[in-house]
């Protein structure tokens, strides 16, 4: 009986050690994850600015990229958002400085990301919207990129393309 009772305290005391270190994997591997999603859009936005050019209201050249957020998991914590084109809810006053690329993994603080030499905006229903584009839903999420010229600036316009 007594050894019983010595083996679910010892079972209860490893595991509660070992849980803070298994949570903090799960989170490493989220932020690892939607950094090599990030490296794969900002590989899409430096192709398009390099090598092709800025289109008024024209439809002009495009990149596909699909994004895939990481769904929970036991070994991969929750994604609460994926926002391309600025933080949500937080405007930016000096574009300069604007974010075009954040995240924030379970709820902890937000990551962001700014893409050198251009601006990514959120475009929809042929115009660019004071808005982030923001992704929850675990899974793929098809984006068109596209290289467009709005009050003499060059912005990279990002939007979702609908289900296939």
């Amino acid at each position: 009986m007594l050894r019983a009772v010595v083996a679910v305290v010892l079972a209860s005391a490893l595991l509660a050690a070992s849980l803070p270190g298994v949570e903090l994997a799960a989170h490493q591997r989220s932020e690892a994850a939607l950094t090599a999603e990030t490296d794969r859009l900002r590989t899409a936005v430096a192709d398009l600015k390099h090598r092709e050019s800025a289109v008024g209201a024209e439809t002009g050249a495009r990149r596909v990229v699909t994004v895939e957020i990481p769904a929970r998991s036991r070994t991969v914590a929750g994604v609460t958002a994926l926002a391309i084109g600025g933080v949500p809810g937080r405007k930016e006053p000096d574009v300069r400085k604007a974010v075009d690329i954040a995240w924030r993994v379970d709820g902890r603080d937000v990551t962001t990301r700014r893409l050198p030499g251009v601006r990514v905006v959120h475009y929809r229903e042929g115009r660019v919207v004071d808005e982030p584009l923001v992704l929850e839903a675990p899974g793929e999420h098809r984006l068109a990129l596209t290289r467009i010229e709005r009050d003499g600036e060059h912005l990279i316009a990002v939007r979702r393309l609908p289900e296939v």
